[in-house]
């Protein structure tokens, strides 16, 4: 019998796998049937995630350096996530609590928040070498 968090994983790659046939087969460059970043239409900045549909395209057409032009903090963090959703899906395999200790820190939280504002901050600042960071709208 599946358990419920088997089950949930089950989906959750499932949905993943749809999201990335589709990213794989539009480019949210050329297509308009991606969202637009509401915060970057409205002020003109860009958040932390601008460039990231255009970062997962050139990833799955395995162009990193592409990919990292749009949303570096993007692709630096896929390592980090892909490690964590291994833990996941070993967990619910064997049917035990398995963790990876640096990411159920208490300060992980806090030093992702921070590093993200400061992402925000540095890839909006007009000058070089921050200007490399923006997603180039």
């Amino acid at each position: 019998m599946i358990s419920k968090k088997g089950l949930y994983f089950g989906l959750c790659a499932a949905v993943i796998a749809i999201l990335a046939i589709v990213y794989f087969r539009y480019d949210p460059s050329k297509y308009g049937l991606f969202p637009k970043c509401p915060f970057y239409t409205i002020t003109g900045y860009n958040c932390p995630g601008c460039g990231s549909q255009r970062a997962i395209y050139n990833l799955l057409h395995g162009n990193i350096r592409q990919a990292a032009r749009f949303n570096l903090l993007l692709v630096l963090s896929l390592p980090l996530l892909a490690v964590h959703f291994f833990y996941k899906i070993k967990s619910a395999i064997q049917q035990k609590d398995i963790r990876l200790k640096l990411l159920y820190n208490p300060l992980t939280p806090k030093i992702i928040f921070v590093v993200v504002v400061i992402f925000w901050i540095a890839r909006n600042i007009p000058a070089a070498p921050f200007s490399y960071l923006a997603a180039n709208h």
